[in-house]
């Protein structure tokens, strides 16, 4: 069993390691705001009212639901984001005034950030790595696909 290569070479684990590493630089950024860049993009999804209801949220953001609901509740005792029913089985979250204000300031602290990082890159760069990634995300749902016989 050969650890050191299984390291080099783990898609995971590069992952990972870029993932938290590019979080930490953007949550920098959104430090004074209050929020971290999973909350900013969280904020971001909700106002351009496209999710018309949680589960439509959590698909839009890639995540769980409980995940979800781990990260809406900051938002809402922040006064940030506020729930309001649609339907009997439908709840739809929505931007508060004092939401769309951080929102607001979120998205500048978030180009400053993404400025930061892609000023350092060459566009083709910054292009490149965002395909790549992209690439990696379409052959895990084509692997898990064989996988799960979906």
């Amino acid at each position: 069993m050969d650890i050191e290569w299984m390291g080099r070479v783990c898609l995971a684990h590069a992952a990972r390691r870029t993932a938290n590493l590019v979080t930490r630089h953007y949550n920098g950024y959104l430090a004074p705001l209050g929020l971290e860049v999973t909350q900013a993009v969280l904020l971001g999804v909700i106002g351009s009212g496209r999710a018309n209801s949680l589960s439509a949220l959590a698909r839009q953001m890639g995540i769980e639901r409980s995940t979800l609901q781990r990260n809406l509740q900051p938002l809402e005792q922040a006064g940030l984001v506020r729930r309001y029913k649609k339907g009997p089985k439908q709840v739809v979250p929505e931007l508060t005034a004092q939401g769309e204000e951080r929102l607001a300031e979120a998205y500048e602290a978030w180009q400053r950030a993404q400025n930061s990082l892609t000023d350092t890159l060459d566009d083709p760069d910054a292009d490149a790595i965002r395909a790549h990634l992209s690439a990696l995300r379409k052959a895990v749902h084509r692997a898990e696909a064989v996988t799960t016989g979906v």
